[in-house]
């Protein structure tokens, strides 16, 4: 077939600042959507096979050219010869290419130019599941990106979760009741020497213990680092890292003293804020970073810096340095459980993607008077003491210092608008698409940096709404459950191959080297997944995506590095080994 690839075809969705400024609050969102999204859609659009419905756009598309003809200089030749021979054989597909470099003149106009080719291209069309299309760099998730994907992702199928969930067989089907979670849980604590159940940790520590552990990730004294200038890291920085890790002050019994994450804070792999990266030019990647973490996370003193300021805590996914002053800690191990403390059987589970917690303000003539004020804001998976509900609010207990910096516990208010939950989800396929879908476009952050999310984390959060408590690392979460195949055990790409046809969407991780991704499903061949990503390689170099997106396999076709499909190290369905 013969396909014309129209260079400057809808060029003018390259670049905000060629938007005219009277164009339609209804254009502007969708034209912002496709824009944020158009690289990972399926490359080719099939037209409606109604032959009336093709004249009748044809028609209009001609009308509207005579209008721009008239009221602008905009080169739109070669976008009419390109719809007129998908007008002519609706089974042939023409390929949209969206270009940031078309050279367009573009004069003030009214709405009517934006709106009337809005509606023609995307009420005319229909998805058609095909490969992924060339990437752009530089994407952002906006405010106006999030809107328009509520407007128009009705035309985009693969970017809504109803589109996944209707193409399964018993949605609903429970997968693992609440005991098996428990248990896969246990396996995972089991399998992983860095997680704990921290309220079930032993009061001590040995000296060989915890030296081994503070010295897992040595410093990079014999590779090249960089700052965040840019510049090369000195031989002066590490042993000063070194000299405020405090190895010295180690104890042969070293008692642990339990708190609470009180204050969103960064876990790092050294006593520093202070940025590590492997090149100049890797600023999104900080080589020190471990994670962030949340309140009202119970966590374990082990270790202090020798500055006084950092403190080395086992968390219940990680060991690492942390602000001491972000932690508030508590008389008894027993205190850092609030349902123990106040004897409160639920939780209310966080499902949206981030929520807010409130705390009663000062003034006023009652407590209702007084303004609730924003203490923190919490990620999905979160389980928060559920206390009870006054009118407009779920009542929780949220962690506070008192004024001697120890740990109590206080009111904290939900809005009950909020995307939450009481008590876990029941796992299901369902809910894992629905859970995952509430972050598609969602900007990218290395090891949480900014509030953000990495593969990894996104991954963990929305199992955590189900109660399963993932590994934090990628290569980790894709040891988890029944293993389909690991090419670290197995040398046979063959094995990878057979494990992708037998993949249960909603339940299966595809694991890459420092990459994890949510399987969706199986359209005409192609595998679709919803990950996390940074970026990736087409022919022309590297791609920068920094969001969540559905991709299917093929991206990265044609680069050196070859198709995600070809990369594929690891399948593996989170529920109990042997269950499935």
């Amino acid at each position: 077939m013969n396909h014309i690839i129209p260079k400057n075809a809808v060029a003018f969705f390259g670049k905000r600042n060629l938007w005219p400024n009277t164009a339609s609050k209804l254009a502007v969102p969708i034209l912002t959507y496709l824009k944020q999204y158009a690289p990972f859609c399926p490359a080719s659009f099939s037209l409606s096979p109604d032959r009336n419905f093709q004249g009748q756009a044809l028609a209009q598309i001609l009308c509207l050219y005579q209008k721009i003809k008239n009221k602008c200089i905009f080169r739109v030749i070669n976008f009419l010869k390109t719809f007129h021979n998908v007008l002519g054989g609706f089974t042939d597909a023409a390929h949209i290419c969206f270009s940031n470099h078309s050279p367009v003149i573009f004069n003030l106009m009214k709405r009517k130019v934006m709106l009337y080719t809005a509606i023609f291209l995307l009420p005319c069309c229909c998805l058609e599941a095909s490969p992924v299309s060339k990437g752009q760099q530089n994407y952002a998730a906006t405010k106006a990106g999030a809107t328009a994907s509520d407007k128009a992702n009705k035309y985009f199928p693969i970017y809504k979760a109803g589109f996944w969930i209707e193409r399964l067989n018993n949605p609903d089907e429970l997968m693992l009741a609440s005991e098996q979670i428990e248990e896969l849980n246990e396996a995972i604590l089991y399998e992983n020497d860095e997680m704990a159940d921290v309220t079930r940790l032993e009061n001590t520590a040995s000296k060989q213990d915890l030296v081994e552990w503070l010295l897992k990730d040595p410093i990079p004294q014999d590779k090249k680092m960089f700052d965040k200038k840019g510049k090369a890291v000195k031989e002066v920085f590490y042993k000063q890292l070194l000299d405020n890790m405090n190895i010295e002050a180690v104890k042969e019994t070293n008692d642990l003293v339990f708190g609470v994450v009180v204050k969103m804070t960064d876990m790092r792999s050294f006593p520093t804020d202070e940025p590590v990266f492997k090149s100049s030019s890797a600023k999104d990647f900080d080589a020190f970073q471990y994670s962030a973490i949340y309140p009202p996370q119970p966590v374990a003193l082990l270790h202090k810096s020798k500055d006084g300021k950092w403190g080395f805590f086992q968390t219940s996914f990680v060991r690492g340095w942390i602000k001491i002053d972000n932690i508030a800690f508590a008389d008894n191990r027993d205190d850092v459980n609030p349902h123990s403390v106040f004897n409160i059987p639920y939780s209310i589970v966080i499902t949206g993607s981030r929520v807010k917690v409130l705390k009663q303000g000062v003034g006023g003539q009652g407590a209702g008077d007084r303004k609730k004020t924003t203490i923190e804001t919490v990620p999905m998976g979160t389980a928060l003491a559920f206390n009870g509900e006054d009118k407009n609010y779920l009542v929780i207990k949220f962690p506070e210092k008192n004024k001697q910096g120890r740990l109590k516990w206080i009111d904290g208010y939900i809005e009950k608008k909020a995307d939450v939950h009481i008590g876990p989800l029941a796992y299901t396929k369902r809910n894992v698409i629905n859970q995952a879908f509430k972050i598609l476009g969602e900007g990218y952050g290395w090891g949480g940096r900014n509030g953000l999310r990495d593969c990894s984390s996104f991954i963990k959060d929305v199992f955590a709404t189900m109660a399963i408590n993932l590994p934090r690392h990628s290569s980790h979460q894709a040891t988890v459950g029944t293993v389909l195949a690991d090419i670290a055990e197995s040398s046979a790409t063959e094995d990878i191959k057979k494990a992708l046809d037998s993949a249960v969407p909603g339940i299966t991780l595809f694991g890459l080297s420092g990459h994890i991704m949510l399987y969706l499903g199986n359209i005409n061949g192609n595998y679709y997944t919803l990950h996390q990503l940074f970026g990736y390689h087409d022919k022309d170099g590297f791609k920068t995506v920094n969001k969540a997106v559905v991709t299917n396999l093929e991206l990265g076709k044609g680069s050196h590095m070859g198709a995600i499909r070809d990369r594929v190290k690891s399948v593996n369905l989170v529920v109990l080994d042997g269950a499935n």
